[in-house]
Protein backbone atom coordinates (compact mmCIF):
# COMPACT_ATOMS: atom_id res chain seq x y z
CA UNK A 1 0.00 0.00 0.00
CA UNK A 2 1.43 3.37 -0.78
CA UNK A 3 0.04 6.90 1.13
CA UNK A 4 -1.80 9.41 -1.99
CA UNK A 5 -3.26 12.93 -1.99
CA UNK A 6 -6.25 13.23 -3.91
CA UNK A 7 -6.55 15.85 -6.66
CA UNK A 8 -9.34 15.07 -8.56
CA UNK A 9 -12.35 13.69 -7.10
CA UNK A 10 -13.04 9.71 -8.32
CA UNK A 11 -15.29 7.11 -6.50
CA UNK A 12 -15.90 8.25 -2.89
CA UNK A 13 -12.41 10.28 -2.45
CA UNK A 14 -12.60 13.70 -2.68
CA UNK A 15 -10.24 16.41 -3.22
CA UNK A 16 -7.41 16.50 -0.69
CA UNK A 17 -8.12 13.33 0.58
CA UNK A 18 -4.98 11.39 1.92
CA UNK A 19 -5.67 7.73 1.63
CA UNK A 20 -4.01 3.97 1.27
CA UNK A 21 -4.31 2.63 -1.88
CA UNK A 22 -2.56 -0.61 -4.12
CA UNK A 23 0.65 0.25 -4.95
CA UNK A 24 -0.27 -1.18 -8.48
CA UNK A 25 -3.14 1.17 -8.88
CA UNK A 26 -1.44 3.89 -7.92
CA UNK A 27 1.29 3.91 -10.39
CA UNK A 28 -0.21 2.50 -13.41
CA UNK A 29 -3.51 4.05 -13.05
CA UNK A 30 -4.15 6.97 -10.42
CA UNK A 31 -0.45 8.79 -11.09
CA UNK A 32 0.08 8.91 -14.40
CA UNK A 33 -3.49 10.52 -15.01
CA UNK A 34 -2.59 12.91 -12.62
CA UNK A 35 -5.47 11.99 -10.23
CA UNK A 36 -3.11 11.53 -7.12
CA UNK A 37 -0.36 12.17 -6.17
CA UNK A 38 2.57 10.16 -3.90
CA UNK A 39 2.20 11.69 -0.32
CA UNK A 40 5.47 12.65 1.19
CA UNK A 41 5.57 14.70 4.73
CA UNK A 42 6.48 17.92 2.33
CA UNK A 43 3.85 16.98 0.34
CA UNK A 44 1.04 16.63 3.21
CA UNK A 45 2.61 20.12 4.34
CA UNK A 46 2.25 21.94 0.89
CA UNK A 47 -1.36 20.28 0.05
CA UNK A 48 -2.57 21.99 3.29
CA UNK A 49 -2.11 25.31 1.34
CA UNK A 50 -2.75 24.61 -1.69
CA UNK A 51 -5.84 23.27 -0.88
CA UNK A 52 -8.32 26.16 -1.28
CA UNK A 53 -6.65 26.29 -4.68
CA UNK A 54 -7.01 22.09 -5.59
CA UNK A 55 -10.83 22.36 -4.24
CA UNK A 56 -11.64 25.47 -6.59
CA UNK A 57 -10.11 24.28 -9.33
CA UNK A 58 -11.97 20.96 -8.71
CA UNK A 59 -15.01 22.32 -8.44
CA UNK A 60 -14.83 24.36 -11.86
CA UNK A 61 -14.17 21.11 -13.22
CA UNK A 62 -16.64 19.35 -11.83
CA UNK A 63 -19.44 22.38 -13.10
CA UNK A 64 -17.84 21.55 -16.82
CA UNK A 65 -18.30 17.81 -16.43
CA UNK A 66 -22.17 18.90 -15.35
CA UNK A 67 -22.83 21.10 -17.94
CA UNK A 68 -21.76 18.19 -20.75
CA UNK A 69 -24.03 15.50 -18.23
CA UNK A 70 -26.61 18.09 -19.30
CA UNK A 71 -26.23 18.30 -23.10
CA UNK A 72 -25.72 14.57 -23.29
CA UNK A 73 -28.76 14.13 -20.96
CA UNK A 74 -30.89 15.57 -23.88
CA UNK A 75 -29.13 13.71 -26.97
CA UNK A 76 -30.71 10.33 -28.40
CA UNK A 77 -28.93 8.56 -30.70
CA UNK A 78 -29.98 5.77 -32.96
CA UNK A 79 -27.94 3.03 -34.03
CA UNK A 80 -28.95 0.92 -37.09
CA UNK A 81 -27.90 -2.72 -37.20
CA UNK A 82 -28.75 -5.38 -39.31
CA UNK A 83 -31.37 -7.88 -37.62
CA UNK A 84 -31.77 -11.56 -38.59
CA UNK A 85 -35.65 -13.72 -38.99
CA UNK A 86 -35.96 -13.86 -35.31
CA UNK A 87 -35.44 -9.78 -34.14
CA UNK A 88 -31.85 -10.44 -32.83
CA UNK A 89 -28.75 -8.06 -33.79
CA UNK A 90 -26.52 -10.40 -35.76
CA UNK A 91 -24.00 -8.67 -34.00
CA UNK A 92 -24.53 -6.42 -30.47
CA UNK A 93 -24.21 -2.83 -29.86
CA UNK A 94 -21.48 -2.57 -27.57
CA UNK A 95 -20.08 0.74 -24.89
CA UNK A 96 -17.45 1.43 -27.66
CA UNK A 97 -20.12 1.99 -30.44
CA UNK A 98 -22.01 4.18 -28.19
CA UNK A 99 -18.83 6.15 -27.40
CA UNK A 100 -17.89 6.46 -30.93
CA UNK A 101 -21.45 7.88 -32.00
CA UNK A 102 -20.71 10.89 -28.97
CA UNK A 103 -17.36 11.06 -30.23
CA UNK A 104 -18.87 12.05 -33.74
CA UNK A 105 -21.27 14.64 -31.84
CA UNK A 106 -18.33 16.19 -30.50
CA UNK A 107 -17.97 14.48 -26.89
CA UNK A 108 -15.02 13.59 -25.84
CA UNK A 109 -16.18 9.99 -24.35
CA UNK A 110 -14.92 6.78 -23.65
CA UNK A 111 -15.88 3.03 -24.57
CA UNK A 112 -14.93 2.80 -20.85
CA UNK A 113 -16.98 4.89 -19.81
CA UNK A 114 -20.12 3.88 -21.19
CA UNK A 115 -21.78 1.76 -18.68
CA UNK A 116 -24.15 -0.72 -20.20
CA UNK A 117 -25.06 -3.72 -17.62
CA UNK A 118 -24.78 -6.18 -21.02
CA UNK A 119 -24.02 -5.59 -24.79
CA UNK A 120 -27.43 -4.47 -26.83
CA UNK A 121 -28.57 -7.40 -29.06
CA UNK A 122 -32.19 -6.45 -30.23
CA UNK A 123 -33.66 -3.66 -31.46
CA UNK A 124 -35.16 -1.07 -28.86
CA UNK A 125 -35.20 1.84 -26.99
CA UNK A 126 -32.09 1.76 -24.31
CA UNK A 127 -30.91 3.97 -21.65
CA UNK A 128 -27.55 3.65 -20.69
CA UNK A 129 -25.02 5.55 -18.39
CA UNK A 130 -22.10 7.73 -18.85
CA UNK A 131 -19.33 8.44 -16.32
CA UNK A 132 -18.97 12.03 -17.97
CA UNK A 133 -15.99 13.00 -15.53
CA UNK A 134 -15.31 14.06 -11.82
CA UNK A 135 -17.38 12.05 -10.51
CA UNK A 136 -20.24 13.01 -12.42
CA UNK A 137 -22.48 10.31 -14.40
CA UNK A 138 -25.95 11.08 -16.39
CA UNK A 139 -27.96 8.96 -18.87
CA UNK A 140 -28.32 8.52 -22.51
CA UNK A 141 -31.22 7.39 -24.24
CA UNK A 142 -29.81 4.83 -27.23
CA UNK A 143 -32.43 3.66 -29.85
CA UNK A 144 -31.07 0.30 -31.66
CA UNK A 145 -33.57 0.19 -34.79
CA UNK A 146 -33.10 -2.68 -37.91
CA UNK A 147 -31.23 -1.19 -40.71
CA UNK A 148 -33.13 -0.54 -43.78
Amino acid sequence: MVKVIFLENLEENKVGDIKNVADGYARNYLVPKGIVEIATEGKVRELESKMAKLKKEEAEKVAAAEKIAGKITKEKIVIEEEVNEDGHLYGAVTPKEVAEVLADRGYEIDGSDIIMEESIKEPGDYEVEVRVGHGVETKLKVVVQRKE
